[in-house]
């Protein structure tokens, strides 16, 4: 199997982010909040939205198309799961036990297929529903994380609860952008 260059760029990225998760790389994933949800969770899910352009993920979605009608399965999903890896306590059990971020490493690729796939499938309405109202949420917590003198971690600093709230911020608002001028791309308002 031969893999284009943005695909072994995409694969190094994603061995990146997942090496995180290991010794030696795993003293910066439990030292700092900011690399768990601000850098590796954001490079797993672009990850996995990039490999769901792949063949054999076509090929898996092409059997549950029948309860995916707009992509709706997919952003369901997927914002399912986003929204448990925002959690402060999911977060601290990544963090204290190493099969919970077993499951925080697949089920973010998976959340970024499933974004991938509804994007392909869902009408423009869809998209800015689940879009805007991830980027709200995430514009929302990311301000609670940086302006609260509550530690919500157990596990992180309340400086690195702060650094990783302004983060997220900007994430959310990078986010926005990429979908606005992908939209503006790809349509013709007029």
């Amino acid at each position: 199997m031969r893999f284009n260059r943005s695909q072994s760029i995409n694969i190094v990225f994603m061995l990146m982010a997942i090496s995180l998760s290991f010794a030696p790389f795993r003293i910066y994933l439990e030292q700092s909040m900011f690399v768990q949800m601000v850098i590796q969770l954001p490079i797993l899910f672009i990850g996995g939205a990039l490999i769901s352009e792949t063949k054999p993920i076509k090929r898996f979605f092409s059997f549950i198309n029948p309860i995916n009608i707009y992509g709706l399965t997919s952003f369901m999903v997927a914002q399912t799961i986003l929204v448990y890896w925002m959690l402060p306590l999911s977060i601290d059990r990544a963090v204290v036990m190493p099969w919970v971020d077993g499951v925080k490493i697949i089920t973010m690729i998976i959340a970024g297929i499933c974004v991938g796939q509804a994007l392909q499938k869902a009408p423009l309405a869809i998209q800015l529903f689940f879009i805007g109202y991830f980027t709200a949420m995430m514009i929302w917590l990311g301000l609670y994380f940086a302006t609260t003198e509550v530690r919500l971690c157990n596990v992180y600093s309340l400086s690195s609860q702060h650094m990783t709230g302004y983060g997220l911020v900007v994430i959310s608002g990078v986010l926005l952008a990429w979908w606005s001028w992908r939209v503006l791309k790809d349509r013709t308002l007029f």
